[in-house]
């Protein structure tokens, strides 16, 4: 299976990120959303590297 559970809910964390940031940026809570600027590229780091690392895929490749 090439996306499992663990997969589409980084995915799905990563696009509520998105949307809280913008939210809470149009609401006047700057220092929140800077914040969550930080921390949106680590979650994507970290679940690329979670990607990398259970996909069947690219581990049939190696």
């Amino acid at each position: 299976m090439l996306f499992s559970s663990g997969i589409l809910v980084a995915g799905g964390a990563t696009l509520i990120l998105a949307a809280l940031d913008k939210t809470l940026e149009s609401y006047g809570f700057g220092a929140i959303g800077t914040i969550i600027r930080i921390a949106l590229p680590i979650a994507a780091f970290a679940a690329g590297i979670y990607f990398i690392e259970t996909n069947d895929l690219l581990r049939y490749l190696r």
